[in-house]
């Protein structure tokens, strides 16, 4: 069996191979997350380029367990779905990459890639699939759909990992003008509702990233929730945002959207990146 040093150092061997979103102490939470928890089946609801699926399965392979991954991805821009993958090429190239990435971690084996919408994914399903012990929600922001897709198949008190918690909202510049990100408010404010009415118990957050237990999945109330989710996207109709949020995300759509900044932009995140690696104090 693999020691967890050894799979550790793969971990953030791979991290420098790959278009990583998330800073390295998330990655590393998630590894000993899965390292602790040992579940039988996780389910991550957003793929990117297989960063956190990697940490997930090297975590698993540290202990010995037998955990089984599926990760679910569109790896394309949809018309209601934006993706950063999208600067990857189409769904087919990106799914070469991903599976690139898992190949070279060596954790392909214990990984099953569906390239699709969630709801897509949910349909697939039958009633012998095995139950989740670990969810990981880093897609669109939509956790209110993908939990109510998903809480009948959740263990008690499974573990549910929800990405882009921190209430900021993103600009960027398109053709057709000025586009804004809502995910990290609707997302902040949702996982907020849901512990308010005791659907959730927030163990931990990670920059930001939060680590909830799901309370009974099973027996949950799927009108509350959806009108608990009605509630909290009409907040967004007057929506207060912070200076910070808007201003960094402008500014780096800027640079990397002009040809002659885009290497100044590339430099920033690679800086970014080193800084990242430093747990957070």
């Amino acid at each position: 069996m693999a020691t967890n040093t050894d799979c550790r150092h793969r971990l953030h061997t791979a991290l420098g191979q790959i278009d990583a979103l998330m800073s390295r102490p998330v990655y590393d939470a998630l590894f000993d997350a899965v390292a602790r928890e040992t579940p039988d089946h996780i389910l991550e609801i957003g793929t990117a380029h297989g960063a956190g699926t990697i940490a997930m399965a090297l975590g698993a392979e540290s202990r010995g367990a037998a955990t089984r991954i599926q990760t679910v991805d569109t790896l394309e821009a949809l018309a209601d779905i934006p993706s950063s993958r999208a600067d990857y090429g189409d769904a087919k190239a990106n799914e070469d990459i991903v599976r690139g990435n898992f190949d070279r971690a060596g954790v392909a084996s214990r990984i099953s890639l569906f390239v699709g919408r969630s709801d897509v994914f949910a349909a697939s399903q039958s009633p012998g699939d095995p139950m989740i012990g670990m969810l990981v929600l880093d897609a669109d922001g939509r956790i209110d759909r993908d939990l109510l897709l998903f809480h009948a198949r959740m263990t008690r008190n499974c573990l549910i990992v929800v990405d882009d918690i921190d209430g900021d909202v993103g600009a960027s510049f398109t053709r057709g003008g000025l586009s804004l990100d809502l995910k990290h408010v609707i997302s902040e404010k949702l996982t907020s509702s849901l512990v308010a009415h005791g659907y959730l118990k927030l163990e931990k957050r990670v920059w930001n990233t939060s680590f909830f237990r799901a309370v009974d999945p099973q027996d949950w109330d799927e009108d509350e929730i959806r009108a608990l989710a009605i509630a909290c996207y009409r907040e967004l109709v007057f929506l207060k945002a912070g200076t910070r949020g808007l201003f960094v995300s402008t500014a780096a759509s800027l640079l990397g959207s002009n040809a002659v900044l885009r290497p100044f932009y590339g430099s920033a995140r690679a800086i970014y990146r080193r800084l990242s690696r430093r747990p957070r104090r």
